[in-house]
């Protein structure tokens, strides 16, 4: 087993690294990183999608046949190679493509954008966070102080409240916290 694990990655390196434009993984690693940075739930639903929903679903197609499986596959894939060659064209050279397929933007928007999604789920989401919780004695609520924030990083702050793991200049210090526990008070030196 662990041979085996070790040649597939071997191979994957051989397949995917050598050449810059073979480089797929990391590109693709990077658009979901920027997806999920922007919709913090698209984590949830992109792992719920790709590793509970479509293998079931590729399972339950396998079991009623090789026809289904090519039926449902054939135009699936057709699919996919039409919107990754649109795509292409697109970013490269829009001027071979018709008009209306120069862009996105005649389809709906659901079918181009998560932004409706993200409301639909924003919605939701806030029910568990809805002012009649904020008046519960065992809620919390913090709030930052932007005062002293220079007006120049702003957009360097709503990326602070977007990724909860950046944090304010200020709560950096070089100095080491020194924590004093109760009972403790003969050691209030002796940094924790």
């Amino acid at each position: 087993i662990a041979l085996c694990h070790f040649y597939f990655n071997i191979f994957g390196i051989l397949l995917w690294y050598p050449f810059p434009f073979t480089r797929l993984p990391i590109r693709m690693a990077s658009a979901l990183g920027e997806r999920t940075a922007k919709y913090r739930w698209f984590a949830v639903l992109y792992l719920l999608v790709c590793f509970l929903l479509l293998p079931c679903l590729v399972f339950g197609i396998s079991l009623a046949g090789w026809q289904a499986m090519v039926g449902v596959g054939a135009p699936f894939a057709a699919l996919t190679i039409f919107i990754l060659l649109v795509n292409l064209m697109q970013s490269h050279s829009p001027t071979h493509l018709p008009k209306t397929l120069r862009s996105w933007d005649f389809l709906p928007q659901w079918m181009h954008s998560l932004k409706p999604l993200d409301k639909l789920i924003t919605k939701t989401t806030a029910l568990c966070c809805s002012p009649a919780r904020l008046n519960d004695p065992d809620v919390v609520v913090v709030t930052p102080d932007t005062t002293n924030i220079n007006p120049e990083s702003k957009k360097q702050t709503e990326q602070w409240y977007d990724n909860p793991a950046l944090s304010l200049p200020e709560e950096i210090s070089s100095e080491p916290r020194v924590f004093r526990l109760r009972g403790l008070e003969r050691c209030n030196s002796t940094p924790l």
